[in-house]
Formats: structure tokens, C-alpha cells, sequence
């Protein structure tokens, strides 16, 4: 089975991934315009695919391109009711967009989804389990804590797409307001860079394939220090680790 993993751009100013499987091609968010993805991704590819997209929440650095990707691509989209209601809200008709409920699983055309509830500041936040064949893909950003009935989806992924948002200290001595701080850092803000590798040593020995740390903060974190955690698990954990950097107009890998 032909499997391609594509990365368009991942951090807090925006926020794309995609997976093409044969005829399908699975977007997880559209936080980035539509120019940027036609300006790094030869869309021709997708001509005779059917496009589906999943939301995972409603903040901007998600779902920032979602109506002219509507417009361009007339995806099927999956998201919580909770973020159908505050998409609504911004003035998207959600009425032919398909509800997801975490910690049931999905059986679609060429691949199954597996939402799972995730803790974070928004109205109903989803991670998301996709299996092609005997494939894993997994999705866990925007996290402020992973409890083990979260942990459980991220194992046994051959590739996993986690969140290493922030440095504590970093984040204590940058330039956010303690109330932003406090929001980040909360179980319901964003995975830290030392929970992310508590993480990985916990779930390393599930048989998990490659890692991918996203979903890194421009102001309370540094690629060089990412990239020392990453060696880290590569090294003690023997799971192969990398970061996914926002500045990378794409990464294409085949899994």
C-alpha cells in the first residue's frame, strides 16, 4: 500500500498535514490560506481523489484557510459538535459536515478514524487515529495533559504527530502575560517540551515507528533545544525522532 505523509506547516502561526492514501487524500486542519498550500504542494495531485478533511478544534492556527479550502476542494469534513457550533459561529455553514465522537471508531471508504476527546481551551477538541490497512497514522496536538486513556491512541502509531509546544522557562521569562502563561501551561493549554518526552519514554516500547514533534511555539521555544530532545529519544528510547519545523515549506515522506 502506497502511504505519503505531507507536511505543510506546523506551530502556532498555522497548521496543515495531509496523508494521501490511492484515491484519498486526509487533511488534519487548514490553519495556513489556500496560496500557501497551492504555493508548496502541486495540488494537480489531488485531480480524481476524493478529499476529506478533519478539524481537530476552532482556533485561528486551524482552521485560518478552512472557507476557501471549502471552496476550492468541496471536501468531506469530520469534526466534534462542539467545534461544528463554534465554526458556525464564524459564519461557515457546517450543516453538511459529519460529527465525530471521541473514542469511536469510524469506518470509511479506504481507512478507519479513531477520534479521541483531548484536553485543551476549546469547545470540543479532538485527536485523531487513522488506520489504512495496517497503517497507523495518529494526530495529538493541542494538549495541555495526556491522561492514559489519551496515551492509549498514540501507541503502537508508525508515525506519531505530537505536540512539543513550549520550554517552561522559556515560557516563565518570555514575553506573554502571566495570565497567558498560566492558560499555556495549564492541563488544558499545551504539552510541554519535557511532557513530550516523558511521553515518548512512556509509549516508546509499543512498537511505535517515527515521531514527529510539531506544534512548536515561535516565541517559547527553539529548534536547537527540539532537536537536543529529539537525539534524546532517538538515542535512550530508540525511537526515531524529528522535529517538524514551521519554517519547512514541506515534508513528504512515504511510511
Amino acid at each position: 500500500m502506497s502511504l505519503k505523509f505531507s507536511c505543510v506547516s506546523s506551530g502556532s502561526s498555522g497548521n496543515c498535514y495531509f496523508i494521501e492514501n490511492g484515491k484519498h487524500v486526509v487533511f488534519v486542519d487548514v490553519g495556513i490560506p489556500l496560496k500557501t498550500i497551492k504555493a508548496n504542494v502541486d495540488i494537480d495531485r489531488f485531480a480524481g481523489k476524493q478529499i476529506h478533511l478533519f478539524i481537530t478544534h476552532e482556533h485561528h492556527d486551524h482552521v485560518a484557510g478552512l472557507k476557501p479550502f471549502l471552496n476550492k476542494f468541496s471536501p468531506s469534513v469530520y469534526l466534534s459538535e462542539g467545534t461544528a457550533q463554534a465554526i458556525s459561529a464564524k459564519g461557515i455553514d457546517v450543516s453538511q459536515f459529519y460529527i465525530l465522537n471521541g473514542f469511536v471508531e469510524y469506518e470509511l471508504e479506504g481507512f478507519t478514524v479513531h477520534p479521541f476527546n483531548i484536553s485543551h481551551d476549546s469547545a470540543e477538541p479532538l485527536g485523531f487515529r487513522f488506520s489504512f490497512g495496517e497503517k497507523v497514522v495518529t494526530f495529538a496536538t493541542d494538549l495541555g495533559t495526556v491522561p492514559k486513556d489519551t496515551e492509549y491512541f498514540l501507541c503502537c502509531s508508525d508515525l506519531l504527530v505530537l505536540e512539543s509546544n513550549y520550554e517552561p522557562e522559556m515560557l516563565a521569562k518570555g514575553p506573554y502575560s502571566k495570565y497567558l502563561q498560566a492558560r499555556i501551561a495549564s492541563h488544558k493549554g499545551h504539552l510541554s517540551n519535557r511532557d513530550a518526552l516523558k511521553l515518548v519514554g512512556s509509549i516508546c516500547d509499543t512498537g511505535v515507528g517515527r515521531i514527529f514533534l510539531a506544534h512548536v511555539s515561535d516565541e517559547n521555544n527553539c529548534y536547537d533545544l527540539l532537536e537536543k530532545y529529539a537525539g534524546f529519544c532517538i538515542t535512550n528510547y530508540k525511537v526515531q525522532t524529528e522535529v517538524l519545523r514551521r519554517e519547512t515549506p514541506l515534508i513528504d515522506i512515504d511510511i
